[in-house]
Parts: C-alpha cells; sequence; structure tokens
C-alpha cells in the first residue's frame, strides 16, 4: 500500500515539473544539410536568426528574411500543450500594441491543419499561425519543449529565447519588455 502511494506521488511531482516548466520535446534537434549530413542548430542570443518561409493557416506565407526592420517574436506551440495554449492571448495584445513595429508568428508544432483551425476559430485567435507538420520550421529552432518563444531584433539577430511560460497577463509583460529591448 505504501509502495502505490510513494509511486502516485511520484508521478503527480513529475508530472507539475513537466507542466511548469514546459511541455514535452516537440521539434527535432538537428538541422539537415544539403547531402545528407545533419549538425546540430544553433540558436542561441546574439545569432542570426535561421531563415525559413511557413505557409500559415490561411495559405499565405511568412519568410522571416522578409521581416527585416521588424522586431519578430516567433512562438512554438500546440493546442494540446497547457502552458501554450495559456500564454495566447498575450500575442493578439502584443500585436494591438506594436502594429506595424512587431511580425508575430506562432507556429503549430505537428498538428494538422483541421486540428490548428479548428481552435484558432474557437478561440476567436487571429494573429498569424504557421502549420509545421514535418517539423521543418522546428528543426531550425531546435528545442527541448514547447512553448518555446524566440525575439528577434529588426537586423534578424536573437535577442532572447524563452522556454516555457506562465498565464497571458505575466507573458505579456515579459514580451513587451523583451521586445522594446530588441526594438532598441
Amino acid at each position: 500500500m505504501q509502495t502505490r502511494k510513494a509511486t502516485g506521488l511520484i508521478l503527480i511531482l513529475l508530472s507539475l515539473c513537466l507542466a511548469l516548466t514546459a511541455c514535452g520535446q516537440a521539434t527535432p534537434t538537428a538541422t539537415g544539410i544539403p547531402g545528407g549530413s545533419t549538425v546540430p542548430a544553433v540558436v542561441e542570443v546574439g545569432a542570426s536568426a535561421p531563415d525559413f518561409t511557413a505557409t500559415l493557416t490561411d495559405g499565405s506565407t511568412f519568410t522571416l528574411s522578409d521581416q527585416q526592420g521588424k522586431a519578430v517574436l516567433l512562438n512554438f506551440w500546440a493546442t494540446w500543450c497547457g502552458p501554450c495554449v495559456a500564454e495566447l492571448p498575450a500575442f493578439t495584445r502584443l500585436v494591438d500594441t506594436y502594429g506595424d513595429q512587431l511580425a508575430l508568428l506562432a507556429v503549430n508544432s505537428g498538428e494538422d491543419e483541421k486540428t490548428v483551425t479548428d481552435f484558432l476559430a474557437k478561440n476567436g485567435y487571429t494573429f498569424p499561425v504557421a502549420l509545421d507538420t514535418d517539423f521543418a520550421v522546428g528543426s531550425l529552432y531546435p528545442t527541448d519543449g514547447i512553448p518555446y518563444t524566440v525575439i528577434i531584433d529588426p537586423n534578424g539577430v536573437i535577442t532572447s529565447i524563452q522556454l516555457g511560460a506562465s498565464d497571458a497577463d505575466s507573458m505579456y509583460d515579459h514580451y513587451c519588455a523583451e521586445i522594446d529591448k530588441a526594438l532598441g
């Protein structure tokens, strides 16, 4: 009886730790290189952000290099990730606050189009969302979990990396501070 209680308590604690930090691994940890070899991607503060083009839920495309002159908030998320969903309302506020100074892209990690578009419609979200069903974008920005947010300055340099999230109000304040730094 004591063993069952101890095992249950350990499982609850492990689940809580995972939920408080970030949702489980969502993206591969290597970037494909032409010719078949792979090397670990280097995504760190001070590095140039890897360029990509992604298809959005509305059928248009988003190319990172086309965003020169703006700060970029790049967020990797999924509908099944509690911390991801909790911070999403902050993105609507950020788009309203920064207008044309900010390019925000929420990159859905691995889910099908219907799941994502139904979720967006149900919640009334209208900010740009990319479908990364094959992790093509995620492989350029490897992480141990989601939500994972990268802030990029107007020159294409990474200025902030955030793994995990809390409530939308706290994340809005945090991202405002980081975007302000990126805009310099």
